[in-house]
């Protein structure tokens, strides 16, 4: 098979336990110019250049689970909610208790002021975050393309059956234990991809992805050779076409060497 390119998940994927990249992937990237390595995560794009700007312009960045792409600084492409949807969506979400609402625009993300110990680890995911007094005063002011809720009991699968109805134009997906995710209904790592397969002309057998949890499933019917995670969602396991180790265990750069070395 002739590999043109890859894209990864970030968190229970590629990054280990410590949230950290395995310096092998740094190496196979350098090694293999003539593949197009897509960062696919749900994160912010100026948390991922930060975790690999020695790579440079050799990565492409599918931030915000496919709600920008960014490639050599410029971005490529981005889906936005529009402003009336995004204003009924904070006022609806914004009252669960023990949560935290974090918008992601294409200039910072935001949040609503709180003293310091109540943000535990959000700062962790968002490289640029910027607190404001209220989020329905931002909802204009810059591209917003993801709401994302914290759940600080850590039981977002259990949330997101208690969340109120958003509307045929969202949707709320699963990003993690402590993560759920509202973006437009057509948005997707999935979509996002398919975009970068029709720039490049690279088609679906070409490529291959990695995924840990239920925002990666668009991104596995994308991709003709679809890997999960040993620690994956039993729901993306299900639709992956091949498994290979955890995170913790390298799992991507493994099957990866097996790929292509």
């Amino acid at each position: 098979m002739s590999i043109k390119l890859i894209a990864t998940d970030l968190d229970g994927t590629l990054l280990n336990s410590q949230h950290r990249p395995p310096e092998e992937f740094f190496d196979w990237v350098q090694r293999h110019p003539e593949i197009e390595t897509v960062i696919a995560s749900g994160r912010q794009y100026q948390t991922l250049v930060k975790m690999f700007g020695s790579l440079g312009d050799r990565m492409t960045y599918c931030a915000d689970n496919g709600g920008f792409i960014f490639r050599d600084g410029r971005k490529l492409y981005s889906n936005p909610i529009c402003t009336g949807d995004l204003a009924d969506a904070v006022k609806t979400l914004g009252s669960i208790p023990n949560t935290h609402l974090v918008l992601s625009g294409a200039n910072t993300s935001y949040i609503e002021r709180r003293p310091s110990e109540d943000l535990e680890e959000i700062p962790m995911y968002f490289t640029s975050l910027t607190e404001v007094d209220s989020l329905e005063d931002v909802v204009d002011k810059d591209e917003i393309v993801k709401v994302s809720i914290y759940d600080h009991n850590h039981d977002a699968a259990g949330l997101i059956k208690k969340l109120p109805d958003l509307g045929d134009k969202m949707q709320c997906v699963l990003s993690e234990q402590s993560w759920i995710d509202i973006q437009k209904s057509d948005t997707s790592k999935g979509t996002a991809l398919r975009f970068l397969q029709d720039q490049y002309a690279i088609k679906p057998e070409e490529c291959v992805c990695f995924g840990d949890y239920l925002n990666d499933y668009t991104m596995m019917k994308s991709c003709h050779f679809s890997v999960a995670m040993a620690n994956a969602h039993p729901q993306l396991k299900e639709v992956a076409n091949f498994e290979t180790t955890t995170n913790d265990t390298q799992g991507v750069v493994n099957m990866l060497s097996l790929l292509t070395e």
